[in-house]
């Protein structure tokens, strides 16, 4: 037998949210799939366009410099194109950072409780992780994360809002967070669900690598634009940082098709406006049916809300209830938080649907 290395033989494959054909009884005529994030609204109609007009170009390779679509970026955020990096999502750029900054002995400082896939991607490269415990209510404790910082810390990754808890710190208690980090530390702030917090909070940090030259910031047309499934994403970083990681991206990444995507959402703000207006909606929905049931919920800032349960039973119970309504939500055990479920806002009637299944269940 091949012999593995003891980190990868030791891996926990990343568990994604139930897929819509998880629900097997032929009696459920809709499916309201709330479990990644995803926009139920679909894709943004400019980005479909730019595909289409791409789609008899795909016998040839990608533009590796991807300039098209980092000239765009660039004139959204004002700044040149040396700023910006684009990759399959932004968890490949997150998956590059390990490639390109990591030295033996180095260590990448987290809190527990964010995005699962950092833990992964630390295994996986035999990265040496550290986690500080959250704060009540499920908020980053930022002074934890500065005290835990040592001489071996060469990364701090930072999810604003943190997937899977939805919890936001705001933009003086991460002005404080990085005067106190030394620049010869990177921070990673993913921001994949920034333009929901930006339209339901003034308080967002509106910081970059402009602020701080030590900063990477991720983004994602994943989420509001609604391309999860073409893998595009995007960092915005100095100079230094972007050519670092270019070295180690895959040559040709992204492909054809998702640089024309991400060319064509970028400038769909009539779609933008309409996924975050129905947000807005569909969380101050959730909240107020949540709390009208009785469950315990957490303020959101992105495109989904977390709710705990008494006991990890209790969530598999009403998971499994859910399935046989045919409503997808996703309990929260891989992201270590067993007694906790979050669920994606989706369209209006998917809802509706969840809400209507949940009485049901809790009643």
């Amino acid at each position: 037998m091949i012999r593995v290395p003891q980190n990868i033989a030791e891996l926990v494959t990343y568990q994604p949210g139930k897929r819509a054909d998880a629900i097997t009884d032929n009696r459920q005529e809709k499916i309201a799939k709330l479990s990644s994030n995803e926009n139920t609204l679909g894709s943004s109609p400019n980005a479909i366009a730019s595909m289409q007009k791409v789609i008899g170009e795909t016998n040839w390779y990608p533009d590796p410099s991807c300039y098209d679509l980092k000239a765009k970026i660039a004139n959204k955020y004002n700044i040149t194109i040396e700023n910006v990096i684009v990759g399959n999502g932004s968890e490949g750029i997150l998956t590059n950072v390990c490639k390109a900054f990591f030295e033996p002995g180095d260590e990448l400082l987290t809190a527990s409780n964010t995005f699962v896939a950092v833990y992964i991607m630390a295994e996986a490269n035999n990265i040496p992780l550290v986690k500080t415990p959250m704060k009540p209510g499920y908020q980053y404790d930022l002074d934890a994360i500065l005290s835990a910082i040592s001489s071996k810390t060469k990364v701090i990754y930072l999810a604003n809002p943190n997937n899977p808890t939805g919890t936001m710190f705001n933009e003086s208690a991460f002005t404080h967070f990085m005067s106190q980090v030394s620049p010869n530390i990177l921070v990673v702030m993913d921001e994949a669900y920034h333009e929901f917090a930006s339209d339901l909070s003034t308080d967002y940090p509106k910081m970059t690598f402009k602020d701080f030259g030590n900063i990477i910031t991720l983004r994602t047309f994943s989420k509001a634009y609604g391309l999860a499934g073409m893998r595009i994403g995007y960092g915005l970083a100095d100079p230094f940082v972007i050519d670092t990681l270019s070295k180690v991206k895959l040559t040709f990444e992204p492909s054809v098709l998702a640089q024309a995507a991400g060319s064509g959402a970028i400038e769909d703000n009539e779609f933008l406006r309409k996924t975050i207006k129905n947000n807005r909606i569909g969380l101050k929905y959730f909240s107020n049916a949540f709390a009208e049931i009785g469950l315990r919920y957490f303020e959101s800032f992105a495109n989904f809300i977390m709710i705990e349960f008494e006991n990890e039973a209790k969530v598999t119970e009403v998971d499994q209830s859910l399935l046989q309504r045919g409503v997808i939500v996703r309990p929260l055990k891989s992201f270590g938080l067993p007694n906790c479920m979050r669920i994606t806002v989706g369209q209006p009637w998917e809802n509706v649907m969840c809400v209507k299944a949940l009485k049901e269940i809790l009643n």
